[in-house]
This record gives structure tokens, C-alpha cells and sequence, in this order.
């Protein structure tokens, strides 16, 4: 257990605890933290920083873990050990396992993406079952060096230099903030100020595994550099980060601010990007605007050949398909660059009947008629929009009925000199092929009354004679 005196003992790792809070503004008074603890020694150091602190700002504190089922018995033993761990301190404990082996056999990639992927997705969980803002990651200052290193020999950009954030949000648009408490400590700090405390923590074999490659970098490769240039290595790796992350913050705003100007309001919660306005940009420019896109929706590690390739999307043909990791894609339509989510599938409800004067719902929308009789056309157009239509209801052959589209649905647009096939129109209309299906259609027992959103059939607008109308209106139910 974590002795009172320990933080007395050990000045060096909270003076840089206290330094990174302030610098990068990690905590205020009254913050909600969430530490995630894997029962190693920087989690527990955090922890044990963050409960003594917690007092003086007023911090709620909040313990979580993640068994990855990795390596069996001793994964279980770090669970145990977290587990008592924040019992001792009584603090609210929030634990899962999941089974990162079996999730990379069923998907495919590395072991250790896909236990980064899952470890984000638990604390996403995690805080929003306590009720977290922030979650207090134990990454260290050595932890950085050796990310940058390891970068470096990828062939990393000016963003990849950037090393570790001392903080950032969760995902886009999430209020959780990742932080980084100890990201200006060094691995000695951590472990004197453990010793000192006489705090037990657990150590991980797998960190000796020279199969994974971020082992070789921190026993192999960056000792080596020490031997042969000196101890000044992982501070000139720090710097070289600190320096790169400022200049390609200049950049990310020039990117998010053509983002901006180039997202579409499409729903989906996917993103949806004017591809000619971006086709007109800087092309270095739009790469990083796409991979802030696609980051902002979970798509991280691109390849430097997939961040190039990004820009062959801009001028491709319709209907052009890139894979994303993470089993996204991204595909051209039209003048829209979008990503797409090849897993889902727009549910089709069965056909319902849309009574004339009355209500109904299809696929999480709401229609409504009222009668006009007589025709008020000019108050109609007042608040005319894409949702809204007046028919004449004496051309209208009853029941009026809401469905998706059937192979073989064809009518004629209004304005349009004949019949035409519903997959023409849509094409025309440059509706993207993956929205299709989740297009309402009104019809009556002649056929589509109106492709809600876009057109009604010529045959039931209202003329000169028309001496009873139908407003249809369609909302979000």
C-alpha cells in the first residue's frame, strides 16, 4: 500500500507530475479522473500520485482495468492485484475482460493494434459508467522517447514526430479528455518513487519479449544509441517531438479549417467531404485534413502509401472503394468523398399505410398529411423545404402507403418529359448508392407518389383545377 511519506520521499517524479499538470493545464479543481491501472509500475505510481493530490483539488477519483487475456494466469493476477489495489483506497473500481487474442484471429492485424483499439473502446466504457471526464494514462517520459524512435525508423511524418500528446480527447466530439500526468517523468523517477513508498506493483514478462518491436526499441536499439552517442538521446528525441508537435499544430489548423469548408451535412455520423473543393487545395495540405477526418472516426496507422493514395480518391471514378483500417472504406460518389461502414445496413421496414388526413411512421421518420380544401398554395410555399409537398388528392388513387424501393420501381419525375427507372433518377440526382435504400417512397396503388426528399410523380401535381389538395410532411420521429 502506498505510504503517506512516499510523496515527501520521492520530490523528483511530483515536481514533474506537478509541472506537466500546469504546462498543459491536465486538471482542475473538482475533475472526475478515471486512472486506467494495469498493476505495472507507471499506472500505480499515477495512482498513487493522483490519490494524494486528490484532496487539495477536490478530485474524484475512479480505478479502472482492462484484462486483455493475453497471458493467462498472469493477466487474472494483474486483474486481482488492481482490483485490491483500489479497494485499499477505496476508490470505485471498474474492470472488464476482453479477449484480445480471439478478436485479432476473427479480424486479422497485430496483437498489439488490436489490443490498443480495445483498450480505447474500455475507456470509453469505463468513463461513461463513472461518470469520468478525464482518464490519467501512465505514460512516461521514456515511454515518449522511445515512441519517436520507433516512428522514426517507420518512416514517420511531421505528426508521428510529435510523439505522445500530453493530452487529447477520446474521439471526436467525445467531452473525455485523455491525460497524461507522468509524460514529463522519467522511468527512474517512477520506480524510486515506488521504492521509497514501498508500493508492490506488477511486472509485466511480456515487456521482455523481443518479438514485439517496441521492446527491441527500449532494450535493444536505444541502449545502443546511449553507448555509442551518450545519455542525451531520449532528451533530444523529446525535444525533436516537442518541436515537431508545435509546428504541426500550425498545420492541423490550416487542415481543420479546410475540413470545415469541405464537410457535407449527411447523416450517418460518417464523414461526408466536398471531393472538388478539396481536389482545388494543397495536396499535402488536404492529406492531412483527410487524416484528421479519419482519425476523428477512430482511423488511425495509416501507411504512408494509404496517406498518398488518399489523393487518388479526389479524381477517381464513382463508385471507387479504398480500405481503412479498421475495416471502413472510404469511396468516391459523385463530387462527395465519403467513409463508408460496409457493415451496416439500412434496415428496410415493411410497407405501412400513411392515412389521408393522419400519421405514420417508417424507418425513424414521421409522416403527416392534412387536406387542403381548398388548396392553399401560397401558404404552402411560404414554408415550402425538401420535406414537404402538396398532390392533388382527387389524382391520388387511396390508400396512400410509405415502403423502400422494389426492383423494377419506376415513374414519372415532375417536370420530366416521360417515365423513367428509379435507379436513373436516383443517378441524376446524384444520390449516393449506399442511401438508396433508406429513401422513403410514397406511394398509391398506381405507383410512387413522391421519392421523399426529391420529387413527386408529374401526375399527381397540382393544377389550376385542383379543388383538394394533400400537404405530405416528413420529420424525425
Amino acid at each position: 500500500m502506498c505510504g503517506s511519506h512516499c510523496v515527501e520521499c520521492m520530490s523528483n517524479l511530483v515536481r514533474t507530475f506537478g509541472v506537466a499538470i500546469v504546462e498543459h493545464a491536465l486538471l482542475r479543481h473538482g475533475d472526475h479522473v478515471l486512472a486506467a491501472v494495469s498493476g505495472g509500475a507507471d499506472s500505480v505510481a499515477l495512482l498513487c500520485a493522483l490519490y494524494h493530490l486528490a484532496d487539495d483539488m477536490r478530485l474524484s477519483l475512479s480505478v479502472a482495468h482492462l484484462n486483455h487475456c493475453i497471458r493467462g494466469d498472469e493477466a487474472d493476477l494483474d486483474e486481482a492485484s488492481v482490483e485490491g489495489l483500489a479497494a485499499g483506497f477505496e476508490l470505485e473500481y471498474y474492470g472488464e475482460q476482453v479477449d484480445v487474442p480471439a478478436i485479432r484471429e476473427r479480424e486479422g492485424g497485430s496483437l498489439e493494434e488490436v489490443a490498443r483499439r480495445e483498450r480505447y473502446a474500455f475507456y470509453e466504457r469505463a468513463a461513461a459508467a463513472t461518470g469520468a471526464g478525464k482518464v490519467a494514462l501512465g505514460h512516461t517520459r521514456d515511454d515518449n522517447a522511445e515512441t519517436v524512435l520507433q516512428r522514426i525508423i517507420r518512416g514517420t511524418g511531421l505528426r508521428g514526430l510529435g510523439g505522445i500528446p500530453p493530452k487529447r480527447r477520446l474521439r471526436r466530439g467525445s467531452d473525455v479528455m485523455i491525460i497524461r500526468p507522468l509524460i514529463r517523468a522519467g522511468l527512474q523517477d517512477v520506480l524510486d518513487y515506488l521504492a521509497a513508498g514501498k508500493i508492490s506493483y506488477r511486472t509485466d514478462s511480456s515487456n521482455a519479449d523481443l518479438a514485439y518491436s517496441r521492446n527491441r526499441v527500449r532494450h535493444v536499439l536505444l541502449p545502443q544509441l546511449e553507448a555509442e552517442c551518450g545519455p542525451h538521446v531520449r532528451d533530444s528525441l523529446i525535444r525533436l517531438a516537442e518541436n515537431a508537435r508545435n509546428q504541426y499544430n500550425l498545420i492541423e489548423r490550416q487542415a481543420r479549417m479546410l475540413l470545415a469548408k469541405a464537410e457535407l451535412d449527411e447523416p450517418g455520423g460518417l464523414p461526408a467531404l466536398d471531393r472538388k473543393l478539396l481536389a482545388a487545395a494543397d495536396p499535402e495540405l488536404v492529406i492531412e485534413a483527410l487524416r484528421v477526418a479519419l482519425e476523428d472516426v477512430g482511423v488511425r496507422q495509416l501507411s504512408y502509401e494509404q496517406s498518398r493514395r488518399l489523393l487518388n480518391m479526389l479524381s477517381a471514378e464513382t463508385g471507387t472503394e479504398m480500405s481503412l483500417p479498421g475495416g471502413l472504406m472510404l469511396r468516391a460518389e459523385y463530387d462527395r468523398l465519403v467513409v463508408v461502414d460496409p457493415a451496416e445496413r439500412t434496415a428496410t421496414a415493411d410497407e405501412v399505410e400513411l392515412p389521408a388526413p393522419g400519421k405514420a411512421n417508417f424507418a425513424g421518420l414521421a409522416f403527416s398529411v392534412h387536406i387542403d380544401d381548398p388548396p392553399e398554395i401560397e401558404a404552402v410555399l411560404k414554408t415550402w423545404n425538401c420535406r414537404k409537398e402538396m398532390i392533388d388528392l382527387g389524382r391520388v388513387r387511396l390508400p396512400l402507403t410509405i415502403r423502400a424501393r422494389r426492383p423494377g420501381d419506376r415513374f414519372r419525375p415532375l417536370g420530366a418529359p416521360g417515365s423513367r427507372k428509379l435507379h436513373d433518377f436516383f443517378i441524376d440526382e446524384k444520390v449516393p448508392a449506399r442511401q438508396r435504400d433508406g429513401i422513403p417512397l410514397v406511394c398509391d396503388r398506381e405507383g410512387i407518389v413522391w421519392v421523399a426528399g426529391y420529387r413527386i410523380a408529374d401526375r399527381v401535381r397540382v393544377i389550376d383545377d385542383t379543388r383538394r389538395a394533400a400537404v405530405i410532411t416528413m420529420s424525425e420521429s
